[in-house]
């Protein structure tokens, strides 16, 4: 009897300290989420290309392509959407993209420590 009740001891022991862990990963992933400012979805691509003249060098010579042009791709209504933007704004957009891959991230991760307080908690019934 009293192996049985040390093991439930300690079986509430390592479940605290499960708790305490998933706790404090949870409070630094809203402080993670509260420095993230702006956010989008999607690719930005840096292309060179061709012109329409015929007669132009970019046509025979890749190194005479003209560019750089930054195409940003995303989904807008269950569709790819596209369009060119700055190349003032692609830095910005990099970086919103790459935030918004970061959330995406914290989001799983607080999906698992949400999921490991349930756990311990509320042990699933055998």
């Amino acid at each position: 009897m009293q192996d049985y009740q040390e093991s439930i001891t300690l079986a509430k022991k390592i479940s605290s300290a499960r708790t305490q862990t998933a706790r404090k990963r949870i409070e630094q992933i809203r402080a993670d989420l509260g420095r993230i400012d702006l956010l989008c979805s999607g690719t930005l691509s840096e292309r060179m290309m061709k012109c329409g003249k015929s007669t132009c060098r970019c046509q025979t010579d890749p190194a005479a392509r003209h560019g750089p042009y930054y195409q940003w791709r995303h989904m807008r209504d269950n569709k790819i959407a596209q369009r060119y933007v700055t190349a003032e704004q692609a830095p910005v957009l990099r970086q919103a993209i790459e935030n918004h891959r970061l959330v995406l991230e914290l989001l799983r991760s607080w999906e698992e420590q949400t999921e490991r307080l349930i756990d311990a908690n509320y042990p699933p019934q055998p």
